[in-house]
């Protein structure tokens, strides 16, 4: 069987092969063209494949390229800034395909784009592949292409522990020298907008040289050089004013927001600050606080420099903290009410500086999420501002120790304040040696510059209560020919009173000493020695009773009620106690400023005011001293602690019987010792100030801060 059927295979297959070759022919050449054609398709795709793969990859590098900060100061470097960065990213594009061996013809003669300055750019790139095997099927190329967003126009970075979050030192400029660019919130140089921007910007308008980026409102930012405001600057080589040049020297406030992720934990903000105006009544000291209720006091307007007169806190800067609304922060009045300005939750302010001062700012994230950093001008709008620099936000606290701020004048010059009542002279023409005509209200102290007090301010002495009422001591004075007596004397023809005289000082946080002699008119002959008690926490126990037989150092004698020669002295913060109002005519009545802003004959809170059978330390005024009896001249040497830059007054006061007899003052002097960073002293009486205190927490909604903490 088996061989039949091999034979008839071989008769009929042949057979087969001749009637039905034309239509297999054609089958077979249409399979195999198929065939080719998908095969080919597959290796042509993998070529193109291979091209894209090769474009994303210098597409990633360009963008990295782009963001180098050395590269991306190009743009800052002069009005042709940006061309000559889109320039140098493209021409490193170039370079980037070569190196990855592309060899096919890259379409995009610019493949690098960029939105203005800090705004979004891309790489578009794109290239033909001829194709080896889809030309059968008529597909002689292949398009690949690839564009890469290399990033936004805001810097939203994430809050790792140990990373900072944001670094500025301003040192992006497009100019070179000392010269100063102002930058516009649309990122445009140079020609700042008349008319300022009252809605939040869609556009980054400066990118430093970290690419940390900030959005402008108002007018503008002016990046200025090291020499051309001020001598020097914080950090490298610039730093930058918010109240800009608008092109016509007449007005600039603006502000610049960052925003950034912030994870929940504590964070610390550092930045520079120092005025460019002079305020000679407040020269050397800084004026700063983390509420608006810290610096409402310092409304000066004696203003210096810069062609500047009688404004308005043209160096104010405020620093706010805010949670993200929308891609914008919520916003602010500037003081005056014409300006709306980044900002919301103010967490520190500053409102002068000569000098260059680091501000530290601790506070803790409770909501997570994108916050607004904001720093703004505020007070005179006037082209005229703050210098700030050096600004660093870190996870936990930023490394290295905050920067002693205490005035460095003060640490060369302690000697702040010295009166000996020698100038004006008074003529001696009673022969007791007393005076009634005298002018304590131009004693400004032996240490004042020129016509001026402490320590530059326009000509101010001592106020007194009741007004231009102290008599003059002309003999037996301690220093020089003249001293205070603090009971009036009926032969003047003043009423019976004890007396006060006081003086404001401008203090920043740190320790101060206070020195003064005294001596008793009334020499009790039963008593000796000194009896006096530094910052007492009682005051009850005189140890004496009634009256005592003295001799009067002016000749005389009599018996005197034991406390007729008390003397207090006291130091308050200006905003919790009346202040004297000097000026008036002789023998008028002294009228007072109260802490609510009324005026009246009456203090509401008398700076002198002690309670002698219950003392309270903790009183707005406290005691620094007291003392009720020396037979001779003594110095007597007190501390204070200032814990809050503010005007701090100073007040000698007469207490006990008023009998026309009491003790005699002179040589008054105040020293600066050192920051509260420094030696305390084995005593000093901290002066009571306004709240916040310092060290207390402030909450806002996602977030709080912790209120100018003494130390870092």
């Amino acid at each position: 069987m088996s061989g039949y059927k091999s034979k008839t295979w071989r008769k009929i297959v042949p057979s087969l092969w001749r009637e039905s070759s034309g239509g297999v022919a054609i089958i077979f050449a249409l399979t195999a063209t198929t065939l080719v054609a998908l095969l080919g398709a597959g290796l042509d795709l993998s070529r193109a494949y291979v091209a894209r793969q090769q474009l994303s990859n210098v597409a990633a590098l360009t963008c990295q390229y782009s963001a180098r900060p050395e590269v991306m100061s190009t743009a800052y470097s002069n009005t042709n800034g940006t061309a000559t960065y889109i320039a140098q990213v493209n021409a490193y594009a170039a370079r980037a395909l070569a190196q990855q061996n592309f060899n096919l013809t890259q379409n995009q003669t610019s493949p690098f784009s960029y939105t203005g300055l800090g705004g979004t750019s891309s790489v578009s790139l794109s290239a033909t592949v001829p194709t080896l095997f889809l030309p059968i099927v008529s597909i002689n190329s292949l398009p690949v292409s690839m564009v890469m967003s290399c990033h936004p126009g805001e810097t939203e970075s994430t809050s790792n522990s140990g990373t900072t979050i944001l670094t500025e030192s301003f040192e992006n400029s497009a100019c070179s020298g000392v010269c100063y660019t102002t930058f516009n919130s649309d990122g445009t140089k140079n020609q700042p907008p008349s008319v300022p921007g009252q809605t939040f910007p869609s556009t980054t308008g400066y990118v430093g040289t970290t690419n940390t980026q900030w959005s402008i409102m108002g007018y503008c930012i002016e990046i200025d050089a090291a020499g051309k405001v001020r001598t020097t600057v914080a950090d490298g080589t610039h730093s930058a004013e918010l109240d800009c040049d608008n092109g016509s020297y007449s007005a600039g406030n603006s502000s610049i927001s960052n925003k950034s992720y912030y994870a929940a934990g504590s964070y610390e903000l550092r930045y520079s600050y120092a005025s460019r105006v002079g305020y000679p009544n407040y020269d050397p000291s800084y004026i700063c606080g983390s509420t608006a209720a810290d610096v409402s006091w310092a409304n000066d307007t004696y203003s210096s420099g810069w062609g500047v007169t009688n404004a308005l806190r043209t160096n104010q800067l405020n620093v706010y903290f805010d949670a993200d609304q929308n891609g914008a922060p919520p916003t602010h009045q500037t003081i005056d009410g014409t300006q709306t300005l980044a900002g919301s939750n103010l967490i520190d302010m500053c409102v002068q500086s000569m000098s260059w001062i680091q501000r530290s700012v601790k506070f803790t994230v409770t909501s997570a999420g994108y916050y607004w950093l904001s720093f703004a001008a505020d007070g005179a709008n006037d082209s005229y501002g703050a210098s700030i620099d050096a600004i660093s936000v870190c996870p936990t606290s930023c490394s290295g120790s905050v920067q002693d701020n205490f005035p460095s004048a003060w640490t060369t010059t302690p000697l702040l304040f010295e009166d000996t009542f020698d100038s004006p002279t008074v003529p001696d023409t009673y022969s007791t040696g007393f005076n009634a005509n005298e002018t304590l209200d131009h004693s400004y102290g032996t240490t004042s510059t020129g016509t001026g007090g402490w320590p530059s301010q326009q000509s101010t002495g001592w106020a007194t209560s009741p007004y231009d009422q102290l008599d003059y001591l002309l003999r037996n004075s301690d220093q020089g020919s003249q001293s205070l007596e603090l009971d009036a004397d009926l032969n003047a023809g003043q009423s019976t009173s004890n007396r006060t005289i006081s003086r404001y000082f401008y203090l920043d946080p740190g320790y101060y000493q206070i020195k003064y002699d005294y001596i008793s008119d009334a020499n009790f002959t039963s008593m000796s020695g000194t009896h006096c008690t530094y910052a007492p926490s009682s005051i009850s126990a005189y140890g004496y009773t009634g009256k005592l037989f003295a001799n009067i150092r002016q000749g005389g004698s009599g018996n005197f009620g034991n406390d007729t020669n008390v003397l207090a002295v006291f130091m308050s913060h200006g905003e919790l106690i009346s202040t004297p109002i000097g000026g008036g005519g002789l023998n008028s009545v002294t009228t007072y400023l109260n802490p609510n802003g009324t005026i009246t004959t009456t203090p509401a809170v008398s700076p002198t005011y002690v309670n002698v059978s219950s003392y309270d330390p903790s009183q707005v005024n406290p005691l620094l001293d007291y003392c009720y009896f020396s037979a001779g001249w003594t110095t007597r040497t007190t501390y204070v602690k200032i814990t809050k830059a503010g005007p701090y007054w100073l007040s000698f006061a007469a207490q006990g019987s008023a009998d026309n007899t009491g003790i005699a003052l002179d040589d008054v002097r105040v020293t600066a010792l050192n920051s509260l960073y420094g030696a305390s002293p084995s005593f000093a009486v901290a002066v009571p100030t306004p709240t916040p205190a310092n060290g207390a927490t402030i909450s806002y909604t996602g977030f709080s801060f912790i209120a100018d903490p003494l130390t870092p």
